[in-house]
């Protein structure tokens, strides 16, 4: 009988430092895998205010920005799968009120988030030298991606590249949101030197964003509440937000992980991460 032979897997987590990459870091350890995670701010800040979990110390913590290739050049090397977790929701600096560790802190910054979605941020005089240039659609779900991509390709180790991207189910958002996470997809796909994983998870939670849990609670409630109906509901305009389950970022690292092993390629929505994540197959 001949020995079973040991994949050695390195893994790089692009945003592995914020909300869903550290769970993504936490479950790549949890399997004995080289684990790098890529962000501008190295360690996460969290571990300064909250202190540095076990898993974590197994994790290398690199800077680079995802825009500008020569700030990662060396982060790269040997990689075997790729993990990109980096977008935006909405283009304004509402992760500083989503973040805060209280609920308080967090609805602090509801009015200027509500602004965002109705359109009524104001973004100052764009003549104005000091106007602060907030991230777009555009660089940060799109280009990122594409960036990271492009430099990965040429690594005669890269297997498979999962985008963490969206389901279209979220109302009042700039349809941008969507468009810039379907351009990156095509993108990735069109690349022939790597294997691409989709997961279009909906509304997104963990204990980090206290604001988080409240709404997934509610969502929770509409989906019980709406589920003898929910076929029909669907098809109704904005239907999909109280159909489409919230998922746990666990959960979604679980189904990345798993997907990377089984090398179940091509798009999974809500339904498909579950599968991935509990049965390890797409259901």
């Amino acid at each position: 009988m001949s020995q079973a032979t040991t994949v050695t897997r390195k893994l790089l987590v692009v945003g592995g430092s914020g909300f869903l990459g550290q769970s993504m870091c936490k479950a790549a350890v949890q399997r004995g895998w080289e684990t790098v995670s890529m962000s501008r701010n190295g360690e996460p800040e969290s571990f300064t205010k909250h202190g540095k979990p076990a898993w974590a110390n197994e994790v290398e913590w690199a800077r680079g920005d995802s825009l500008d290739p020569s700030s990662y050049k060396d982060v790269i090397k040997d990689v075997t799968n790729v993990v990109h977790t980096v977008g935006i929701i909405l283009e304004s600096d509402y992760k500083k009120a989503v973040n805060d560790p209280t609920v308080l802190g967090a609805l602090c910054g509801a009015t200027k988030v509500l602004g965002e979605v109705v359109g009524m941020t104001d973004r100052g005089n764009p003549l104005d030298p000091k106007r602060q240039v907030l991230p777009t659609y555009e660089a940060v779900n799109r280009d990122t991606a594409m960036s990271v991509a492009k430099e990965v390709a040429t690594l005669s180790t890269m297997e498979s590249y999962v985008y963490v991207s969206a389901s279209d189910i979220f109302p009042f958002i700039n349809p941008r949101y969507i468009t810039s996470k379907r351009q990156a997809e095509r993108y990735l796909f069109a690349r022939p030197e790597f294997k691409s994983i989709i997961l279009r998870p909906g509304f997104m939670y963990n204990e980090q964003r206290a604001s988080a849990i409240p709404i997934a609670k509610a969502i929770q409630t509409a989906n019980a509440l709406t589920q003898p109906f929910s076929k029909a509901l669907s098809s109704l305009p904005f239907g999909t937000t109280f159909t489409t389950h919230p998922l746990y970022t666990d959960t979604v690292a679980t189904a990345a992980m798993n997907a990377i092993e089984a090398k179940s390629y091509g798009i999974f929505d809500v339904a498909g991460i579950e599968g991935l994540a509990y049965h390890g197959v797409a259901t």
